[in-house]
């Protein structure tokens, strides 16, 4: 071999051992890089399945929190739907009262309503044609008690049940749904507690 055959060998075994060394080098980042890339989808892939499980956890929370209102919403629909139940057959008792009794609640009406002055007492048809004996009188000693003075007007009232008084251009409602309706909260209370302890 020549003296420029050994330099071109010479350049050429350079050359390729440079290039080898970048290949090397080469390989080495890439290597690297990819376990960087990998560990940091490793780590994203951690991080999106802990918010889908916490997504999933959450979801299911409030699925259970929902079913849970929604049975709450429909119990107390229910207790509800009964205790009206219970006041409309509560109400339905006073009127089906016999004609004496019913005319004993009524007094007991009067007694916490009537007021001083003079007025009258109107009933519905159905209470002014049963009107137990006695009673007009029983009205009169009720109304003498607070210095009042009441008469029963003959003319029937528009009403269903129970009366309402008149003090001149004051009607004080005494009818049963007013009663019941004045008390609804506290008539609900007592219902509450009787039914569902």
């Amino acid at each position: 071999m020549s003296g420029l055959d050994n330099i071109v060998e010479e350049i050429r075994n350079q050359s390729k051992q440079e290039a080898d060394e970048i290949l090397k080098e080469a390989d080495v980042f890439c290597k690297d890089y990819m376990n960087k890339i990998k560990k940091d989808v490793e780590v994203e892939v951690v991080s999106i399945e802990k918010k889908a499980l916490a997504d999933r956890k959450l979801y299911e929370e409030k699925t259970v929190s929902g079913m849970e209102f929604l049975e709450r919403n429909s119990i107390l629909r229910a207790k509800q739907q009964v205790i009206e139940q219970a006041i409309d057959k509560a109400r339905e008792s006073i009127t089906g009262l016999n004609d004496e009794e019913y005319f004993n609640v009524l007094e007991k009406l009067l007694r916490k309503n009537v007021q001083q002055g003079k007025g009258k007492i109107c009933f519905s048809k159905k209470d002014l044609d049963r009107i137990p004996n006695g009673f007009e009188n029983r009205v009169k000693e009720i109304v003498a008690e607070n210095q009042g003075e009441l008469v029963i007007d003959k003319e029937p009232a528009n009403i269903k049940d129970g009366f309402v008084l008149v003090y001149g251009e004051i009607e004080e409602n005494c009818t049963l749904k007013a009663l019941f309706d004045s008390n609804i909260d506290r008539i609900k209370d007592i219902a509450n507690k009787q039914l569902f302890g």
